[in-house]
């Protein structure tokens, strides 16, 4: 927080006050459930949260009976009489100053039948690095540990250490609460971990809330001139700006006028040159298992979605799962609490971190189906062709079904990329899907052959979903896209449960953590589970992957020069 000093104490506790009402405009709502208000009853146990969203918990947890901690400096004398105010009992202490005496204090409080509430990066930071408190209180209480997301879709940021989040005036405020884990004793690792997760998914939900109808409506136009031979004049003007904007930006890191910096560990970039669907998250989290199985501790730097940190947590057990934009700082926080590698989901344009391995990753549907126009004209972030020349290895994917066409197909694509870049191993998969899983109370309950009505996702390209629904399960008789990334407004949940039935939903693994609190227990929840067959080269590509992460792929090169 902004310090005080010059403001007598007195007037500076009114001040804060004097703000205090403009809470009561703020919509507090469950990412989950961004339809209905929300404001979560905690229980009798510890609590963590940023030191910058002190303001809306605040406000929202008050009388609840808690306990916090406050700093003994003038801020923490401020901010102690505002929260007595609101009814929290507040120890006083801080890592740097009587520290002991207020964890003591706490304890007495969580003896007494009070839940306690922690900002873990307060009081001066680092913002958003966990300090030892949190699972020494929870170790000292026996208590379970829960982690506190918040975001909000507008406000303002103050010039702080932790850039204090103030919300606007009528702002929606996602908050969502959830446990560490299954341990009775988490470490800092763990908590942080948590706490990252669920202010990426608060965040993912405040940016969707701010994607209208209208944003929508337009993606979807987008979509349709992807596939037009000759997209409209203005969108291929678009597409010139950026691609010129892309090229010159590439050029600079070429040139290292702009610079790479290393994380500290070897880096493999799983990445590729279109705009999402094609594989690059599953591949991912199959290649941190294969480093797993070799004896390495991976971590995987993701953008920050939240269905994807729980899909790689998912299919990647025992990985660190990073979810955060600033992928080279994610990368260094990795290889300090101990990762012996990391894995960037779709790095291939993220060129400020430097790269030991660069995976391309090539969307065989999209060069078969689409104009190959660079965004917004098309779904290409760049030429394909160029790329290539870029990559250590190429993986060539896609969710179309394998026919002599489609063979026929990659065998030329396979021999294009193999003489634009001799010497570069190229891997050939196809995504296709098993047998259907229950994702719910209600479809673990059903007795019958699984029947859902309604085929629900919001991915890339919903089409090919579809097709492999249909195919799965003749049951399908509705079909609902949303948005990448999207979950369904209140009128298209009214919608979904309505044409689904009484045999339910079906949808991807990708799709289930944002859909499922919306649907379960309504309505049964089906899974069409995604496999992977490499039909060429994957063993090649592997073994370049751990020669990289052993660093033999280096030694070889030096032993070459």
């Amino acid at each position: 927080m902004l310090s005080a000093r010059r403001i007598p104490l007195g007037v500076a506790v009114r001040l804060v006050r004097a703000t205090l009402p403009v809470s009561r405009t703020w919509r507090f709502r469950h990412p989950d459930d961004p339809g209905r208000p929300y404001r979560p009853r905690l229980m009798h146990e510890i609590h963590a949260c940023w030191h910058e969203h002190l303001l809306p918990l605040t406000c929202l947890f008050a009388g609840q009976e808690l306990a916090t901690l406050a700093s003994r400096d003038r801020d923490g004398e401020i901010v102690s009489r505002v929260l007595r105010r609101l009814g929290y009992d507040v120890a006083r202490g801080s890592s740097t100053r009587g520290g002991s005496a207020g964890f003591r204090q706490l304890a007495r409080f969580f003896a007494s039948g009070r839940g306690v509430i922690l900002t873990v990066d307060g009081p001066r930071g680092p913002r958003r690095s966990l300090k030892e408190g949190t699972a020494r209180i929870a170790a000292l209480t026996e208590s379970r540990v829960n982690v506190v997301g918040v975001a909000a879709t507008s406000g303002l940021r103050l010039p702080s250490w932790d850039r204090f989040l103030i919300p606007a005036p009528g702002a929606t405020v996602f908050v969502s609460v959830a446990p560490v884990g299954e341990s009775d004793a988490p470490d800092t690792r763990d908590i942080q971990a948590a706490l990252q997760r669920e202010v990426a998914r608060c965040g993912q939900a405040a940016r969707e809330a701010r994607r209208t109808p209208v944003r929508r409506s337009v993606e979807l136009r987008l979509r349709n001139q992807w596939r037009r031979p000759r997209p409209a004049l203005p969108l291929r003007g678009l597409s010139r700006i950026y691609g010129g904007v892309h090229d010159g930006r590439h050029r600079l890191y070429d040139l290292g006028i702009l610079a790479t910096h290393s994380a500290g560990i070897p880096v493999i970039s799983v990445g590729g040159v279109t705009a999402g669907g094609s594989g690059k998250t599953p591949l991912a989290a199959r290649i941190a298992r294969a480093l797993r199985e070799a004896g390495h501790r991976p971590a995987i730097l993701a953008r920050g979605y939240t269905d994807e940190l729980e899909l790689l947590a998912d299919e990647a057990p025992g990985a660190s799962i990073r979810g955060h934009p600033d992928r080279l700082r994610s990368g260094r926080r990795a290889a300090a609490e101990g990762a012996t590698v990391a894995i960037v989901d779709d790095g291939f344009q993220h060129r400020r971190l430097f790269r030991d391995l660069d995976l391309l990753v090539l969307d065989r549907d999209a060069l078969r189906r689409t104009n190959r126009e660079r965004l917004p004209a098309g779904p290409f972030r760049e030429h394909w062709e160029r790329a290539v020349v870029r990559a250590d290895a190429i993986l060539i994917t896609g969710r179309e079904p394998w026919t002599p066409e489609l063979s026929r197909f990659d065998d030329e694509l396979r021999v294009r990329c193999g003489s634009l870049a001799p010497n570069v191993p190229v891997a050939t998969g196809v995504f296709g899907h098993g047998s259907l899983e229950a994702a719910s109370a209600g479809a673990r309950d059903w007795s019958e052959p699984p029947a859902p009505r309604l085929a629900l996702t919001g991915i890339m390209k919903p089409n090919l979903f579809f097709a492999q629904a249909g195919a799965a399960c003749a049951s399908v008789r509705e079909r609902l896209a949303l948005s990448d990334h999207g979950t369904p407004s209140p009128r298209e949940r009214t919608a979904a449960i309505r044409a689904a039935g009484r045999g339910g939903v079906l949808t991807t693994r990708k799709d289930l953590s944002r859909l499922r609190p919306l649907f379960d227990p309504v309505l049964p929840i089906w899974v069409l589970p995604e496999t992977l067959t490499w039909k060429a080269g994957w063993e090649d590509v592997r073994r370049l992957i751990l020669d990289t992460a052993s660093g033999r792929r280096d030694r070889d090169s030096a032993a070459e020069g």
